[in-house]
């Protein structure tokens, strides 16, 4: 099972559009999909209008230990797309304060998702909070790079200068990541969501600085009202408008994700 992670500790920067439209495209494509939902304000799970897992059969409660079951007791499935989710509940919110008193903290992840790591699925994607704190260096971890399975970082991005600074940030935080725990992230590329280059310079002026990085940018998702429609519908863009350029783009995306492997 490849496992990446969709990462950024900037806000609004189109992680979970990118987690939910990605996954449903290489869903679409033929690969059985795992999806995350890491960040404890449960975007990812409202988008797919998904209920709330109650304890202690949680991800939360399961990552702390509490929960000893089968993983598979707490992973849904999103019924049009058939994606399967372990999704958000709101003991989200404590787990990241009871785990800096965990033992081994930056592995939780990783040991749950090898419970499922035996063919069942080609691709999990997780969807990291905004911050770089216990839990985004538990998805970083999980997707470390492994003999024989590509996994890494997929990085959500806007236009805009703030941008540029968050990213040198998050490169900081995964090569002391690297460096402490001795494991290798690949940082697979940018996704630049909400681009308009009717806004202007700053626009497209960071995105020439973007393009600069040693990074490639995988996609360019404009800003489309197909994809707020589709997220007010709790169905990934593929399966609410399959014909629009949105759903083309996350295909491509995915598309080229398969063809790297």
């Amino acid at each position: 099972m490849e496992i990446y992670a969709v990462v950024n500790q900037k806000g609004g920067v189109g992680k979970s559009a990118t987690t939910k439209n990605l996954a449903a495209a290489l869903a679409a494509q033929g690969d059985r999909v795992l999806v995350v939902d890491l960040d404890p304000q449960g975007h990812l799970s409202d988008a797919l209008g998904l209920p709330e897992p109650q304890p202690p059969a949680t991800l939360a409660e399961a990552m702390l230990g509490a929960y000893t079951g089968p993983l598979r007791e707490i992973i849904q499935t999103h019924e049009s797309s058939g994606l399967d989710v372990l999704a958000w509940s709101l003991d989200m919110f404590l787990l990241e304060p009871k785990l800096y008193a965990a033992q081994g903290k930056e592995f939780r992840l990783m040991h749950l998702l090898e419970q499922v790591d035996d063919g069942s699925y080609d691709v999990c994607l997780i969807d990291c909070p905004p911050s770089l704190a216990a839990l985004t260096d538990n998805a970083l971890v999980a997707s470390q790079r492994r003999k024989g399975k590509r996994s890494g970082v997929f990085i959500p991005v806007q236009a805009e200068d703030s941008s540029l600074r968050a990213l040198r940030l998050l490169f900081g935080q995964v090569q002391s990541l690297e460096h402490s725990l001795r494991i290798q992230v690949e940082m697979i590329g940018l996704v630049v969501n909400l681009y308009d280059k009717r806004r202007g310079r700053i626009v497209t002026t960071t995105l020439d600085a973007l393009r600069e990085l040693p990074l490639p940018i995988l996609a360019i998702i404009d800003d489309r009202s197909t994809i707020r429609e589709a997220w007010r519908a709790h169905e990934p863009v593929a399966i609410y408008d399959p014909t629009s350029e949105a759903a083309t783009w996350y295909g491509d995306l995915a598309k080229a994700l398969r063809a790297s492997r």
